[in-house]
């Protein structure tokens, strides 16, 4: 329970640490006292590492952990309070008078924090006390000391196994690993392979099957089997792998001391071609142990090792092949169940019935070898239609308890060892995860920022170059790494201000997450309208999560003031209903307002106008929750309040996926801390009721500005953010307000990506004597077009007869671009002859009246990167010519509503790499050239034979949409 007490109490000590630092003006007369209340809270941090590896220590302070917990915040919101209040009150700009008033209420504060802090430190003394005869760690014992050992110690006295009979045969993973193992791969030869992936994937049954395969039998002269685990001693590895390999010498091994059974086994491996499974290992120290020991080569004896980290398998075979198990898929889950629970030999009348059931208990498992495992020993007992029909409808606590009262079960409690082998700094980050909808891909970016609001990401971690973000994302990779998540990476070539887009989790890890979250109780997620004899709870609550529906979120009550005192963080994510979304606001953000040491507000899909006066808005409520650093707010008529400049603490403020209805005041430059800002999408929506939205002036230390737009923002402010990593605007009309723009933007070293859409400028236009002007417009366009630094780029009703040519020796730095988009750009020459040339670009899209000529080509050698091309409503273009050697990267082609083009090019016969064509909207004839009618092949036919997807989407009668037919290729890829 205490291992994310320790991260909270981390992040108390790293907050009033900088506090001390940062704000010393602020503190004059309280510094020394805010310094001890620091110094004891680094004391219990020290002690509670400690507690993790001793039993009798973690036992002795079980009890004590809540206590701890709110003393953690308490302190956080003492100092935070009366800095906040002091910083304010000192810069508010008082006469005279007002400012000795002000001097007298500082006066007051100061003592009273005073008396606060020495009512913590005694409660923080008064606790200690408990601690018995470990009292003294807390002023000796180093930081960094692991937690781990003593739990997994505990967890390992009895290790799950599963039969290989219990398994379903996966021959390709097998054959795979014998083969290198054989030396049978010619290209990868190797001395190490490994087998990693989650608990319960069934690693050591598929390393059995390998160790047990006859085709070994005859190339290893000698075989040994050792169970690393977590709790590992060089003697006993030692003396496992040389009993397995001379047991003759049994006597000499277990009477031989380390360096002794080091000579042994170096001695027979010398002579001996033999293979070595070190099982279940989860550190790089136990192969630092064995290393030296045990000489590996491509041609001699070999290591074959699973492990749950994709770390220690690099580590022991940086040159060596790696195996990631994947989960079974329905098929091959039902077919291990099948087997299990032997529901076949009941000779039942239900058994169709049984199957069916069966079958939708799969969903519960998710393809985990290990619960298919565990159910089907569950069902193996279970002899008719009534007992299945129990376990279906009680399936997750059969599987997270088993059927024995107040045992643990299997399934749990072998996940829980990867929970418990983790840091310190990512047990709470891990069960963090369990707050967001069940099989959902979890955003990477607001995950970050989240774990960033919550004091989870510590600045300790933070490398020379790196931003919080980063250190961010290194602890999910760690997590993924450690095979406790599924991420998913952005696709190659794409920009983003992160490496990882999104992250899952696995069904059976989310309920683990929700179970230690509910054990250490760090938030409670309320799922289900509470019954009327539910019991009421009466343990503080740290955390709180509302998805309900509709109605029952408009009826939910908070739980009393003494419970939520202490809540950090709140999330309303409604599920959908009946009910019209978005949900009234103004009831909920009523009962958030006495939430005063929330630090994470998200309230998504929500209407906040007030129903009894358009001016007044509830969310006027969120300038006294001071602690803020995250705001996350989705809906409509959200209207922020002037106060917003006092939230001092504000990191994020994310407002994507909210409609022109909202207003923002012009305070946010105040914010010192703010780094990441999502503006709404100010072209979507009805205008907002609160009167004209303000020029928002922008806060300098920006590092995230997403929807900017010159209407409502100042350009000239964009100059000044030099610490840009993701920049997404809309450019409205004015060339100059563009050129300011990029010339900032095309300079900035730091910029990960640029996403500009640029809406009714004229790249052709005359100047004030009706002369042509374009040199200078197309100027502007060239530079847009071909700087390093915008990565995707949409121009609508931007006119432009010509586009400037690209001249890769004249530019410093590459064209950035990668992904374009052109409609009503009313173009006359051929845009292929520049847009071919850009070195990146991998999207592009001509979109309606982009392009009036008649002919286009694509030449030899051009578009080197490009992997979709859309041309959409080219209404004059008649012949489109593609070289051979054009686009030889292109995958995806769609063709629609170009109702003048005669043909197919030749040229797309030979692009091999094309996997889809889809025709929409063309006329009937020329879908004809691509049909097979009557056995007759069209004349464009095998231009496209050799695509695996073909497909005409065309319009019928009466029917809305699209019909869709599909082109069957006579030679399919």
């Amino acid at each position: 329970m205490a291992e994310s007490l320790s991260s909270t109490l981390s992040s108390a000590v790293q907050i009033i640490g900088k506090l001390v630092i940062e704000e010393v003006k602020f503190l004059q007369g309280v510094s020394e006292r805010v310094r001890l209340l620091h110094d004891d809270l680094k004391g219990i941090q020290r002690f509670l590492r400690y507690a993790d590896t001793k039993q009798t220590a973690r036992d002795s302070i079980q009890q004590w952990v809540p206590e701890f917990r709110a003393v953690a915040y308490e302190a956080i919101d003492l100092v935070e309070d009366y800095v906040l209040r002091v910083s304010i009150s000192s810069n508010g700009g008082c006469c005279t008078l007002k400012r000795i008033a002000c001097m007298a209420t500082e006066g007051y504060a100061r003592h009273n924090l005073g008396v606060e802090i020495q009512s913590l430190r005694n409660r923080i003394s008064n606790l200690t006390k408990n601690f018995g005869e470990y009292g003294h760690v807390m002023t000796r014992t180093e930081e960094g000391e692991s937690s781990a050992p003593s739990r997994l110690q505990q967890l390992r006295r009895t290790r799950s196994s599963v039969a290989d009979k219990d398994v379903v045969e996966l021959p390709d993973d097998v054959q795979v690993l014998v083969k290198y193992l054989l030396n049978e791969v010619a290209e990868h030869k190797i001395s190490v392979a490994s087998i990693f992936g989650m608990g319960g994937i069934g690693k050591t049954t598929l390393a059995r099957k390998v160790y047990h395969h006859g085709r070994l039998k005859d190339y290893f002269e000698g075989f040994a089997w050792v169970c690393v685990s977590q709790q590992w001693q060089p003697n006993d590895l030692l003396q496992g792998i040389l009993l397995k390999l001379t047991p003759e010498q049994s006597n000499q091994i277990m009477t031989s001391k380390q360096d002794g059974l080091e000579r042994l086994l170096q001695h027979h491996l010398q002579d001996n071609k033999c293979l070595i499974v070190l099982d279940d290992l989860w550190s790089t120290e136990a192969w630092d142990c064995l290393k030296d020991v045990i000489p590996v080569s491509e041609d001699g004896s070999k290591i074959l090792l699973t492990t749950r980290n994709e770390d220690v398998a690099a580590y022991v075979g940086p040159n060596g092949y790696h195996h990631k198990l994947r989960c079974l898929t329905e098929e091959e889950s039902w077919e291990l169940l099948r087997k299990k629970s032997l529901w076949e030999s009941n000779g039942c009348e239900d058994l169709g019935k049984m199957e069916e059931l069966g079958k939708k208990m799969l969903n519960n498992c998710r393809g985990l070898p290990l619960a298919l495992v565990v159910l089907g020993g569950i069902l193996r007992t279970k002899k008719t239609l009534k007992e299945w029909k129990e376990v279906h409808e009680n399936i997750k606590s059969y599987l997270a308890r088993g059927e024995k009262i107040g045992k643990e079960g299997e399934v749990p409690k072998i996940l829980a060892y990867s929970y418990y082998d983790l840091p310190w700094q990512l047990k709470p980050c891990f069960l963090y995860l369990g707050k967001f909808r069940e099989d959902s891909d979890i955003r990477a970016e607001s995950l970050y920022q989240m774990w960033m609001g919550e004091g989870m990401i510590f600045e300790n971690d933070r490398r020379e170059q790196e931003t919080m973000m980063d250190v961010a994302e290194r602890y999910l990779k760690e997590l993924a790494i450690r095979c406790m998540v599924e991420i998913k990476a952005y696709e190659e070539g794409k920009h983003a201000v992160t490496k990882l887009e999104s992250c899952r989790l696995h069904d059976l890890m989310r309920d683990l997450c929700l179970d230690k979250a509910k054990e250490e109780n760090l938030y409670k997620l309320v799922d289900r309208s509470p019954s009327q004899d539910s019991p009421p709870t009466t343990e503080a609550q740290f955390g709180l999560v509302l998805r309900l529906l509709p109605e029952d979120i408009s009826q939910y009550k908070f739980p009393p003031k003494e419970q939520t005192k202490h809540l950090c963080s709140f999330l309303c994510d409604p599920l959908a209903g009946k009910g019209q979304l978005p949900i009234p606001g103004v009831r909920i953000m009523s009962q958030v307002k006495n939430l005063k040491m929330l630090r994470v507000l998200a309230m998504l899909s929500f209407n906040m106008a007030s129903q009894s006066c358009y001016l007044k808005s509830p969310l006027g409520y969120v300038s006294k929750l001071i602690h803020l650093r995250c705001l996350r707010l989705r809906g409509q008529s959200i209207n922020l309040p002037y106060s917003l400049g006092n939230l001092k603490y504000l990191e994020t403020l994310d407002l994507s996926g909210s409609d022109n209805s909202c207003r923002i005041p012009n305070v946010l430059w105040k914010l010192e801390r703010f780094r990441y800002l999502y503006l709404p999408n100010w072209w979507l929506g009805p205008q907002h009721k609160w009167g004209p939205q303000p020029k928002l002036q922008l806060s300098k230390q920006l590092e995230i500005l997403e929807s900017f737009d010159n209407r409502f923002c100042y350009p000239k402010d964009v100059c000044k953010l030099s610490n840009l990593r993701s920049f997404k605007a809309n450019v409205y009309k004015n060339l100059e307000d563009l050129e300011r723009i990029i010339n900032h933007i095309s300079n900035l070293d730091c910029l990960r990506i640029s996403s500009l859409i640029i809406r009714s400028c004229n790249f052709g236009k005359t100047n004030s004597n009706n002369s042509n002007d374009s040199n200078g417009s197309l100027d502007v366009l060239s530079r847009v077009l071909f700087s390093r630094n915008i990565h995707e780029l949409e121009i609508r009703n931007s006119l432009c007869k010509k586009l400037p040519d690209y001249q890769s020796q004249t530019v410093p730095h590459p064209a950035g671009l990668t992904q374009l988009s052109l409609s009503y750009s009313g173009i006359e020459e051929d845009p292929m002859a520049t847009l071919e040339k850009l070195p990146k670009l991998r999207i592009l899209e001509l979109g309606p009246k982009s392009f009036l000529g008649q002919e286009m080509s694509c030449h030899s050698m051009g578009f080197p990167q490009l992997k979709d091309l859309v041309l959409f409503g080219l209404g004059n273009l008649m012949q489109w010519k593609v070289d051979e050697g054009a686009m030889p990267k292109l995958s995806g082609l769609r063709i629609e509503v170009c109702t003048t083009l005669e043909m197919i090019p030749d040229g797309l016969r030979c692009l091999t790499t094309l996997e889809e064509v889809s025709l929409a909207g063309m006329p009937e004839e020329f879908n004809n050239r691509v049909r097979i009618e009557n056995g007759q092949q069209g004349e464009d036919y095998d231009k496209i034979s050799h695509v695996p997807s073909v497909k005409i989407y065309r319009r019928v009668k009466g029917v809305i949409g699209y019909q869709v037919e599909t082109v069957c290729p006579s030679n399919p890829v």
